[in-house]
């Protein structure tokens, strides 16, 4: 079995073991229906009335099926070191799974399509992962993490309990061991060890492990990552959408601002959305700016600020 990292979903592998031996195949690909409009993003699959795959497209401008690979495969071990080998050999390929491999056996050898009909969210992409996480937010959650049938195994450092203080307001959010909250945390997903300051209000957001967020300050449909330090009163996804980020306008166009590692943001300072700010960027690779436009992009230790796109009026 080969496993792709990038999805969250929950399956029993041994029934798509099964199905692949019941059907004698080479290799087994578990596919997934999407939206038309959502299937360019990923290796889609044409397949015959017994699933058997007889065309496979790696990321099609214009796709032809809305069924596509989840990166989940099951190979017969000599198949798959036979096209692996053929494949370092050969001239001009790129070496890549999706491109060069799967094409290569579907069109020499028998492979199937094992429908899945579970919960399945790709996360790579920032919209998406984006998604994945306001997700386990629903009531009830479509991906449940309290299923005690079904238990989800992480990786877990020892804390102690989040605590939550008394002027301190939480409301529709997951909020991990070793939190400490002082000010108001709505619709968002908090890792371990997040502190958030008096009167700071957290909204809409992801906030990854040992991240502080100082009093007064405003985090606000944002992905902030590990161990960044907001001073006081600073505002992190301010005004409108008007424009995607420069450096990044595919990946970051829909108002979501992000934050790397260890990255630490000035006091006042009013960041706006599709926003990126570089790992590791420091107070003074902001230059003393009192505002980071929307579309805009701060980069560590070169106090270059990115100007951002904007959209025609008429867009």
């Amino acid at each position: 079995m080969v496993l792709s990292g990038d999805h969250v979903y929950r399956m029993d592998y041994r029934r798509m073991l099964d199905f692949h031996e019941q059907r004698g195949a080479d290799a087994t690909v578990a596919v997934f229906e999407v939206p038309l409009d959502e299937a360019n993003r990923f290796g889609t699959l044409i397949t015959d009335d017994r699933d058997r795959v007889v065309a496979f497209e790696e990321k099609p401008a214009k796709p032809r099926s809305t069924l596509i690979s989840m990166g989940i495969y099951v190979f017969g071990k000599d198949v798959l070191q036979e096209r692996l080998a053929e494949d370092a050999g050969a001239k001009g390929s790129s070496h890549d799974f999706g491109h060069d491999i799967i094409p290569a056996i579907v069109g020499r050898d028998r492979v199937y399509a094992y429908r899945f009909h579970g919960y399945w969210q790709d996360v790579g992409t920032i919209d998406s992962y984006w998604d994945a996480n306001m997700g386990l937010l629903d009531e009830p959650p479509e991906f449940d993490l309290y299923d005690p049938e079904w238990v989800i195994h992480t990786r877990s450092e020892e804390r102690p309990p989040a605590r939550i203080v008394y002027e301190a307001r939480v409301s529709r959010s997951l909020v991990s061991h070793g939190c400490v909250i002082h000010g108001t945390v709505e619709h968002s997903v908090l890792s371990p060890g997040v502190f958030v300051g008096a009167g700071a209000v957290v909204r809409d957001s992801i906030i990854m492990t040992d991240t502080v967020i100082g009093p007064g300050a405003v985090v606000d449909r944002s992905i902030l990552d590990k161990e960044i330090q907001v001073e006081r009163g600073a505002v992190i996804g301010f005004g409108e959408v008007d424009s995607p980020n420069r450096m990044e306008p595919q990946r970051l166009t829909s108002g979501i601002t992000v934050v790397g590692k260890r990255a630490h943001v000035p006091a006042g300072v009013h960041v706006g959305r599709n926003v990126m700010i570089d790992a590791g960027v420091q107070v003074s690779d902001f230059g003393g700016a009192p505002n980071v436009a929307s579309g805009a992009s701060i980069l560590a230790h070169t106090s270059e600020l990115v100007a951002p796109v904007r959209r025609p009026a008429t867009a």
